[in-house]
């Protein structure tokens, strides 16, 4: 079977659903030989839903399984049990989809990452005790890209928010009652993202419209490499922003898990744990995400120097096979 079966773009776009204990379900998607001893799991951020049909080139030579969970209470992923630790919630989750997807545990290797929000979880996962979540021994690397600190551990984070941020995971999230910031944002744009038509509108308003030149470019050169049409990129994220926001849950507490506990503190963790290479990837022009890069890079002990791209928060997207190739590199010589 050639790598173009192996990776099918159709069926990576394909949602699945596994329910859990309790009642509760996850939606995922996945790509590449099922059989795969080497697991990556990818966390998109807000707004978007777990998605594999794109792997990167340099995870696709090595013949990796691309999984794509979709965060409690987004989507058609259900909302968390609240009697838990959020934390405690998503290993619960990623044990039982790991568990499905290799009912014997028949895998060696397991890259953990995520982009903006998806950074939270994916460190989640890199940190966790490994008598909570045993595939954690498994883990080779992290890849994260214009992510955010654990809030509680980082003294003086409001400094270093940009005003988005700082309105939006910052102080006053923190002060005013109820999540009535949340509520507002919610008001203000829900309506717009219940179309494809709607969420395009406020994709291009928020990100792709805000592109300067140099971006712009890179963006372009991007599309003629993958062989994409500019149209077609933006209304698959609006569509995947659409199916997100069937659940407003897990956006209303994006500020109170940021600043929750996460279960570890990266400065204090174990040989085993921080013996892991992490990658941390930032961008010149973000304004949405990734305010925090230098705090992890300063407290994670096996960070690389932080890589900064050219470019706002989406700007990764289009160095995804570069960022992966480092990545990889790196596992193999830890």
């Amino acid at each position: 079977m050639s790598m173009v079966e192996v990776y099918d773009p159709i069926r990576g776009d394909e949602e699945h659903v596994l329910q859990l204990p309790g009642g509760r379900q996850i939606a995922y998607a996945h790509n590449g030989p099922p059989t795969s001893r080497t697991v990556i799991l990818f966390f998109v951020g807000i707004m978007g839903v777990g998605t594999a049909a794109n792997v990167p080139e340099p995870c696709r030579e090595i013949q990796a399984h691309w999984v794509a969970p979709t965060l409690p209470g987004m989507g058609r992923s259900s909302t968390r049990d609240c009697s838990v630790p959020y934390y405690v919630n998503l290993v619960n989750d990623i044990n039982a989809l790991l568990n499905h997807l290799y009912p014997t545990g028949g895998f060696d290797a397991l890259y953990v990452s995520g982009g903006s929000y998806g950074t939270v979880p994916a460190q989640m996962l890199y940190g966790a005790p490994y008598d909570l979540f045993p595939p954690g021994r498994k883990i080779v690397g992290m890849l994260l890209l214009n992510g955010f600190s654990p809030l509680r551990h980082h003294s003086g984070y409001a400094k270093h928010l940009s005003w988005n941020n700082w309105a939006s995971i910052g102080p006053p999230t923190r002060i005013v009652p109820f999540r009535l910031l949340q509520r507002l944002f919610k008001c203000a744009v829900g309506s717009k993202l219940q179309s494809v038509e709607g969420a395009t509108q406020f994709l291009k308003a928020t990100v792709f419209d805000n592109m300067d030149d140099e971006e712009r470019r890179i963006f372009q050169d991007w599309l003629q490499k993958k062989s994409f049409d500019e149209h077609t990129v933006i209304e698959k994220m609006a569509r995947s922003t659409v199916r997100c926001c069937q659940n407003w849950d897990g956006f209303m507490e994006v500020s109170d898990t940021i600043h929750s506990d996460w279960g570890f503190d990266p400065r204090t963790l174990d040989k085993e744990h921080s013996a892991k290479p992490v990658l941390i990837v930032g961008s010149e022009n973000d304004h949405i995400g990734g305010s925090t890069n230098d705090w992890l890079v300063a407290s994670y002990q096996s960070a690389r120097d932080l890589k900064l791209l050219p470019g706002g928060h989406i700007s990764s997207l289009f160095f995804m096979d570069d960022l992966w190739r480092d990545m990889i590199e790196a596992s193999r010589s830890a």
